[in-house]
């Protein structure tokens, strides 16, 4: 309870800031006009002369009921447990300055203390795209790309997390560009470790994709990745996922201290919206060097899902062309968007210094009812079956029910 009123406490505080920005914008300056609106939940400052500030964040909080590998993973058996938690708690602040600039900051906020969580400074007055500096996801993969707000399932597929590019990095420079059907991200990212040397480890980052139209409400979308990494000497990887359930502390699948050099990762992804049907999918490889710490080994994995939904009220999946991810479902009717979604996952994990090749299939059914704009309740089913998960005892598969309910300002 203590976080949800600091939490509260803090958006409070800088909208009263913003508030008494706007109101004294307005009274010293007549040749400006100051435009404020709330309609989106948030707060929005906006001026004649290019100049715009907002507010707005989220809260998510989940419920898991689970059993089998999840279970054990965390309390060494196989019977149903249950977890709740804040999954996301955060205020975004953005803005403009005149027509080249632009900022965005993201803070979480969680048991009491505040953390940025993304940030960056971004110059729009090149042909080439927007510069972008700061922490911020790197370019790949279309459900990583995707805001966690608008993702079809609660949590994402396992591909996603067991990679290297993982969350955000702490500093990155990139370019976001578009132009016509096409879209194009690149980025140079300091991973913030250094080497046993003192050498920094960098990553470089590309995407590049199209958004076809094939008629009203509907288009292809298509877009291949990627990325590779020099870790330096005496650097260690960490491989693991819960396989759709966060709300565990342990995780089923867990290979700690890899020594690994470097990496190469790729990633193909397409989607066709037609109207309230959408189908999605991805592929993505990571091969990984042995290093000459922790346990050295070579690394390979694959990873893949398939996904379709479709929103029964027959609204259709919004969606940024320029930067070729998924937006939010706008409900048309008082009574608000009903979607319906299944996803398959698969993939593997070889590695070489363990004694088998660890495999996992990972299935999920939900339903989602956006009740408003900003309101959006998810319930999930999830089925999962691995082979050779080294923290799941003799536990191969396992059913959880996931719930989550979330606002967006």
């Amino acid at each position: 309870m203590r976080h949800t009123v600091r939490f509260l406490g803090l958006v409070s505080l800088i909208a009263a800031f913003c508030w008494g920005s706007a109101a004294f914008a307005g009274a010293v300056t007549s040749k400006e006009e100051i435009m404020i609106s709330t309609t989106g939940g948030g707060i929005k400052i906006k001026s004649n002369n290019g100049n715009s500030f907002a507010i707005g964040g989220m809260i998510q909080y989940d419920y898991d009921s689970y059993d089998g590998i999840w279970n054990y993973a965390d309390n060494g058996d196989d019977d149903t447990a249950s977890e709740s938690e804040f999954r996301r708690t955060r205020v975004t602040l953005k803005g403009t300055s005149g027509q080249d600039w632009a900022y965005y900051l993201t803070v979480d906020v969680d048991e009491g203390e505040a953390e940025v969580n993304s940030g960056y400074l971004a110059y729009k007055g090149l042909a080439l795209g927007k510069i972008l500096v700061g922490r911020f996801k790197a370019p790949f993969g279309l459900e990583e790309l995707t805001s966690d707000k608008w993702i079809n399932t609660i949590e994402r597929s396992p591909a996603s997390g067991l990679g290297f590019l993982v969350g955000k990095p702490s500093f990155q420079v990139a370019v976001h560009g578009h132009g016509g059907p096409l879209f194009w991200q690149a980025a140079l990212i300091d991973e913030d470790k250094e080497d046993e040397d003192g050498s920094d480890a960098y990553s470089i980052a590309t995407r590049l994709g199209a958004h076809m139209p094939i008629g009203e409400g509907s288009f292809v979308h298509l877009a291949g990745s990627y990325a590779t990494r020099d870790f330096g000497d005496g650097a260690t990887q960490r491989f693991s996922t819960r396989l759709g359930t966060h709300t565990i502390q342990s995780r089923p699948i867990d290979f700690k201290d890899i020594g690994v050099d470097d990496a190469d990762q790729f990633g193909l992804e397409g989607a066709l919206v037609m109207g309230p049907l959408s189908l999605q999918g991805e592929y993505h490889q990571a091969d990984f060097d042995a290093g000459d710490e922790g346990t050295p080994s070579d690394v390979d994995i694959e990873g893949s899902y398939v996904q379709a939904s479709y929103v029964l009220t027959g609204e259709t999946r919004g969606y940024k062309g320029k930067s070729g991810k998924f937006d939010r479902v706008k409900p048309k009717g008082p009574m608000g968007a009903w979607e319906l979604v299944a996803k398959y996952a698969d993939g593997e994990l070889d590695v070489e210094a363990e004694a088998k090749k660890t495999e996992y299939e990972l299935l999920t059914l939900g339903l989602n009812w956006y009740a408003t704009n900003n309101v959006r309740f998810m319930l999930n089913y999830l089925d999962a079956d691995a082979n050779h998960a080294n923290n799941s005892g003799d536990e191969d598969d396992g059913q959880a029910m996931s719930f989550r309910a979330q606002y967006v300002f």
